[in-house]
């Protein structure tokens, strides 16, 4: 058997809360687990995989980690999570590689890059 990426692992300080930023929020789908259980993963769409898992104490981002989640339509979520007070680094913006993006922070403060194809590359 080949070997094959499964899903990256990330300690997060309340589970709860990064329920809600990735499921709730943003639209990501539960695969295991739950946020009462210790241990949530993540996916959608056949998609790439994220394991979350409660350490309060040794939950702390990293430099240089980018949590990097695509959906339809980036400028519905930035209003959504505008409207549920999240806090977004600025309003969805066109980039040169051809994706329109929104930047912010989830509960534990790693970095999450959000985007949708531009709308001048949108079918």
């Amino acid at each position: 058997m080949a070997s094959q990426l499964s899903h990256l692992f990330v300690s997060v300080r309340d589970l709860a809360a990064t329920h809600r930023f990735y499921v709730e929020l943003l639209g990501l789908e539960v695969l295991v687990g739950g946020p009462e259980g210790g241990y949530l993963r993540l996916g959608g769409g056949g998609g790439f995989h994220i394991g979350f898992e409660a350490i309060p104490i040794a939950a702390s981002p990293t430099p240089g980690i980018e949590i990097v989640v695509r959906v339809d339509d980036v400028d519905a979520l930035y209003r959504r999570l505008i409207t549920a007070g999240v806090a977004v680094d600025g309003p969805p913006a066109d980039q040169d590689w051809g994706a329109r993006h929104i930047w912010l922070n989830d509960p534990t403060g790693y970095r999450v890059s959000v985007y949708s194809a531009a709308a001048s590359v949108r079918p």
